[in-house]
């Protein structure tokens, strides 16, 4: 029987998080191999065994592409449907909520009716109020807004750059956020994002190691597992608030994800708990009559 492969797709070899799933890969006895999307053979693209892995690290439109052309019934992936890679969630958060997982309130279409937009500012609890652009990383195209003439200038801004493709939510204040990163509905890392100098934003910062061996709330795991499983993820990182109140609403699921920080700041091996479960999904499927 032929080895078992991990297939990365990865715009860069050497960033941290294909080489962490190489070393797991290596110490699992699988052999790993690196796809990026630049050198991709569309005309005649390789076909993937009954029972290999494949996990997308890129992000671009070419790289979720690959991964389409790629996926059969019969590789091992983090989605829960076989063909789940063909799944889109348009407004994941509208989706969640409807699946009974607490979010902020939102409005996921956008408008620059003043009346309209007051009414659904009040509706929000009023200002202050958050602006987010999907699709974005790093607090990119968040904004919180405190004020009427910021808000409207702000709203103006938006809907000309971006259209409708702009919600608008309520702010959680005060809250804690935490990345909670979620393998086959086990917590399989979290740590707490601290707020940046001058801006409501949080990051991560990988000295701060109390952050990463702080427990999460029993409660923020719970729904970041269930986000999870209403997305049909077997792998995500759930980006939490934890309301001053004890109450908990997820932000957003993040597939795929970054999930080399807690090696660097307590070397707790989150690729190694990822690798571990798709080989043993592959090992699975291999059983199975192709």
């Amino acid at each position: 029987m032929t080895l078992q492969r991990l297939i990365i797709i990865s715009d860069e070899p050497e960033e941290d998080l294909t080489e962490q799933l190489v070393d797991a890969a290596q110490q699992s006895d699988l052999d790993a191999v690196v796809i990026q999307p630049q050198h991709f053979d569309h005309v005649s693209p390789p076909v993937l065994n009954h029972g290999d892995l494949l996990y997308r690290v890129a992000i671009t439109h070419e790289a979720c592409v690959i991964e389409q052309q790629l996926i059969h019934p019969g590789v091992a992936t983090c989605y829960r449907n076989p063909l789940g890679a063909f799944t889109i969630w348009d407004n994941q958060t509208l989706f969640l909520a409807r699946y009974g997982v607490p979010v902020p309130r939102t409005f996921h279409a956008m408008t620059t009716d003043r009346q309209e937009l007051s009414r659904r500012v009040e509706a929000l609890g009023g200002l202050p109020v958050v602006f987010k652009v999907p699709g974005k990383s790093l607090g990119v195209g968040v904004v919180r807004v405190d004020n009427w003439p910021t808000f409207y200038s702000v709203a103006d801004a938006l809907e000309s750059a971006h259209g409708q493709h702009v919600h608008l939510m309520a702010c959680v204040e005060p809250a804690e956020h935490w990345r909670i990163l979620v393998v086959n509905g086990e917590v399989a890392a979290a740590y707490k994002n601290l707020p940046q100098e001058d801006d409501f934003r949080t990051c991560v910062d990988e000295d701060q190691k109390d952050c990463f061996t702080s427990p999460a709330p029993e409660s923020a795991q719970n729904v970041a597992i269930e986000a999870c499983e209403a997305l049909g993820l077997e792998f995500g990182g759930v980006d939490v608030l934890v309301h001053g109140s004890g109450r908990d609403y997820v932000l957003e699921v993040n597939f795929p994800c970054y999930f080399a920080h807690p090696k660097h700041a307590i070397n707790l091996d989150v690729a190694a708990q990822l690798v571990a479960h798709l080989k043993q999904k592959g090992q699975q499927l291999r059983e199975q009559p192709a």
